[in-house]
């Protein structure tokens, strides 16, 4: 597939993250897309394979068809894989593309014995109980069942072993020899610069350079400016090359050891020089480069809050403990619309002067939808004073005022837990709930414990919410059918819940892991090294707060 790309620019909430990008990513050849985090280039990659549109600028494709003729593979596997059997997850991938029944078996055995996994030994075996390596290998395994023309891999060997990565690596060649483009976003020069046929690089989400491999690794400025470092390799070699050993620069670790080889042997006694990798006397201009390089790009994924924000992270975390404790109490004591709906508008208001943005509240609150509106149509069935039959069951008009009203009380006491947490890290919210739960030590309650499970808790949410925007993404990446009104179904929704299940055991487990590591004792004192200070605003604040909470509890 051939694809060229004109002026895109895309941008997250008004924070543009790519500029004006233009590139051609020929057919049949192996691109890289290098950068330091936060370059864009994770972004660029979604773009390109159809599961972002750009703001502005043209995305040309040699096929129209571009949605089953580009698979992707994103750079944690253990976020891509669903089913029980590592043959039904590429089974599963068949399916949502139409691919009839009686081809899928070839299929899923072809795709698994080219990435290295005999079918006899892994078809069974659960995608879960894989290696890194062989999971990363199942997920390249789905991706090309589908017999796709691109095929684009977001940091395929991060956080493999080096025995993993020589496999992988042996997958990428034979798929390339294959006559597949590939699309490679990566930061590991050392691995995928000597097989690239053409190199991209990223700095701050705009193309610093465009072309071949070979004049980076001759004149490394372009890659020092972007914040990345050329291949080991290379600047051993261009070490070398200066000192007059080398006429060139290797263009891959096989042809370094190879120029070494051939080099007349120095004697020990003689040898005057040390050979400085990073050639700090004889490049001078290289040195200064790479010391004033620019600051890495924030990545645009946690781009998600405005400047704004910073404006309630600098009040004391007790005014908005108060001011969460106060107005839910309130918000339960609600019973007529008035009030309800005036402190629906009231939370809109607090979360807009926060600086959140619609993207992220979007992704916040999209998996209570379902639950909300299953909660919803169980409160209007009614035995009693029913308004009108639905077949056997009797719906009631007031059971469903009351039950939209019970689940706007509930999604507002979400909104305030979500505004707190959003602009509360982790240090102040715990300080500050020790410090309102401290009077309960003279019962002898261990209030370090609570305050810690209750933190711990309350910033594991938004950590689970970003897992599962992560697994819907991969589930629609490779589920894209023709007819979008297909693609959420209860059991792709079902087929969430048991990766989902092993991430949050997995966190949990690495948390337990962590505190014991770190000798916590609940029964010591702990010296805080976040000290709350309180302000003139958190006075005007709580002010405001309580003066709210008066008006609504008088309307209520």
């Amino acid at each position: 597939m051939n694809i060229e790309l004109k002026n895109i620019s895309f941008s997250y909430d008004k924070k543009q993250v790519l500029h004006e990008i233009s590139l051609h990513i020929p057919e049949g050849q192996l691109t890289l897309i290098c950068g330091v985090t936060g370059s864009g280039k994770s972004t660029l990659l979604r773009l390109i394979s159809g599961l972002e549109n750009p703001d502005s600028g043209s995305m040309n494709y040699s096929n129209n068809d571009k949605g089953s003729a580009i698979s992707i593979v994103f750079q944690q596997p253990e976020t891509q894989l669903f089913a029980s059997s590592a043959h039904k997850d590429i089974e599963y991938g068949l399916e949502q593309r139409e691919v009839p029944r009686n081809l899928r078996t070839e299929l899923v055995r072809h795709a698994l014995d080219k990435v290295g996994l005999p079918h006899e030994r892994f078809s069974e075996r659960s995608p879960f109980l894989l290696s890194g390596g062989e999971k990363r290998r199942l997920c390249i395994a789905g991706a090309i069942a589908t017999t796709p023309e691109l095929l684009i891999l977001d940091e395929p060997t991060a956080g493999l072993d080096p025995s993993a990565i020589r496999g992988l690596l042996e997958t990428v060649q034979e798929l390339r020899q294959s006559g597949l483009t590939i699309v490679i976003g990566t930061h590991d020069l050392d691995s995928f610069f000597p097989i690239a046929d053409g190199v991209v690089v990223m700095s701050q989400g705009s193309v610093h350079y465009q072309g071949p491999a070979a004049p980076l690794l001759e004149e490394p400025d372009k890659l020092i400016t972007a914040g990345l470092e050329a291949p080991a390799y290379a600047r051993i070699g261009r070490t070398l090359k200066l000192m007059g050993r080398l006429d060139c620069v290797p263009n891959s670790p096989d042809s370094l050891l190879k120029e070494l080889s051939t080099l007349p042997s120095v004697p020990r006694e003689d040898s005057k020089v040390t050979v400085n990798l990073e050639c700090e006397k004889e490049q001078p201009a290289y040195i200064a480069q790479k010391v004033s390089k620019p600051p890495t790009a924030p990545n645009p994924l946690d781009g998600f809050v405005s400047t704004r924000k910073t404006r309630w992270q600098g009040l004391d975390p007790r005014v908005k403990w108060l001011g969460m404790v106060l107005w839910t109490l309130i918000i339960l004591g609600m019973n007529t619309p008035t009030p309800l709906l005036l402190t629906t508008g009231l939370t809109a208001v607090l979360i807009w002067s926060a600086g959140i943005s619609w993207r992220r509240i979007v992704q916040f609150f999209r998996p209570f939808l379902i639950m909300f509106i299953f909660l919803w149509m169980v409160s209007s069935v009614s035995l009693h004073d029913a308004d009108w039959q639905l077949g056997p069951l009797d719906i009631s008009y007031s059971g469903m005022i009351r039950g939209g009203f019970s689940i706007l009380r509930f999604m507002l006491m979400i909104a305030l837990g979500f505004l707190f947490t959003e602009t509360t890290t982790g240090a102040p919210l715990r300080e500050a709930l020790e410090w309102a739960i401290s009077p309960l030590k003279r019962l002898g309650i261990r209030t370090r414990n609570w305050s810690l499970v209750v933190s711990i808790t309350l910033q594991f949410v938004p950590w689970i919410l970003r897992k599962i925007a992560q697994l819907q993404l991969a589930l629609r990446s490779r589920g894209r059918r023709k007819n979008q009104l297909k693609r959420w179904t209860p059991r792709q929704i079902s087929m969430l819940i048991v990766p989902l299940l092993i991430l949050v055991i997995a966190m949990g487990d690495e948390l337990a892991t962590a505190i014991e590591s770190r000798g916590y004792d609940p029964t010591k004192e702990r010296t805080p090294w976040y000290v709350l200070v309180w302000h003139r605003s958190d006075t005007l604040a709580l002010a405001f707060i309580l003066l709210i909470a008066a008006g609504m509890w008088l309307i209520s």
